[in-house]
């Protein structure tokens, strides 16, 4: 089902919702853009992709999972106000849908439950996006598509045809495009690839300064620290981010890295999102938003490797013999 709408009344749209909701929607602070609750329509920036990801309202930094107290553990349940996630790309929604594969817990379980998720088309795409290359999925409870002085509205589930039961229906639905791309990653078959001497070229630029995993986000590996309270008699173990680009991440007692390189992370970082999650859950966990490559101190751009790596073969002069080549000269 689709609904239409007046662009110069979707305002007034969210002022309604505002009444009953949260509103989660990317805002602009400094020269930063991220999700945020927002209170007016007005401060809602919808012009780009955000530098921060939504998963930052799922998985916060430093949320309390565990509190133990007077010899009783209480278990911390993620409850939320009903809440709309607004203004998410489709890169992004298909980033939720990813990590609903691998969350668990009550927290995470419980936000989900409570958000509504508001898809919104990606009208300016730079040159790091490449969603169109991860066979990204419809996957939204509402999705806005502008076509001239109209918004027309995709509808997903039952929690996003409450928000917009009161506008009128469109008589003649339309097939929403995909957003454009100015990049593109040439093929999701990179299993050959993982020997290849190209992939030095990117790990000698690798700081491992982890960025790449802090925006992403499909990333959600996390460690969980035991924090004395300054009572001290209440201990609460908190969620902290991690990432697989961490030497430490890997590292087990006894002092043993089972990533100790630099070249086995970084491997295993582009690997995982393309090729490994794919085997085991169906679909490529990288969504082509290009986070990694916006942010990325010295500008690796992975998926310009791999298609270098399935456009020509790189000749390995240490294998060819010159005195057969001579013999075949003769």
């Amino acid at each position: 089902m689709q609904k239409i709408i007046l662009k110069e009344n979707l305002n007034e749209l969210i002022k309604t919702w505002i009444k009953k909701y949260e509103i989660i929607a990317p805002v602009k602070e400094s020269k930063i853009s991220r999700f945020k609750k927002i209170n007016s329509p007005n401060e809602i920036y919808n012009c780009l992709l955000t530098d921060i990801p939504a998963k930052t309202h799922f998985i916060p930094e430093g949320e309390t999972l565990l509190e133990h107290k007077d010899k009783k553990t209480i278990e911390i349940e993620g409850k939320i106000k009903k809440t709309i996630l607004f203004g998410l790309r489709k890169c992004d929604l298909n980033a939720i849908q990813v990590v609903d594969k691998v969350m668990f817990d009550k927290n995470y379980i419980n936000k989900r439950k409570n958000t509504t998720l508001v898809g919104f088309f990606c009208e300016n795409p730079d040159k790091y996006c490449f969603c169109n290359s991860m066979e990204l999925q419809d996957f939204y409870d509402l999705y806005f598509y502008p076509q001239g002085k109209n918004y027309i509205i995709s509808i997903g589930s039952k929690k996003g045809e409450q928000l917009v039961k009161n506008l009128p229906e469109l008589k003649k639905e339309i097939k929403i495009p995909n957003p454009k791309n100015f990049k593109k990653l040439n093929t999701l078959d990179i299993e050959k690839y993982y020997k290849d001497e190209r992939w030095k070229g990117d790990v000698r630029k690798c700081l491992s300064c982890t960025a790449c995993t802090a925006y992403c986000p499909t990333c959600n590996c996390f460690d969980i620290k035991e924090l004395i309270n300054s009572d001290i008699k209440t201990i609460q173990s908190k969620r902290f981010h991690s990432s697989c680009m961490s030497k430490n991440f890997s590292l087990v007692a006894g002092g043993k890295s089972f990533r100790d390189s630099r070249t086995s992370r970084f491997k295993h970082f582009v690997f995982h999102k393309v090729l490994y999650f794919k085997k085991q859950k169906g679909r490529p966990m990288c969504i082509g938003c290009g986070r990694c490559l916006r942010v990325c101190p010295t500008k690796i751009d992975w998926v310009n490797t791999i298609n270098k790596m399935n456009r020509k073969p790189l000749f390995n002069f240490s294998r060819f013999s010159f005195k057969k080549l001579k013999e075949t000269n003769k």
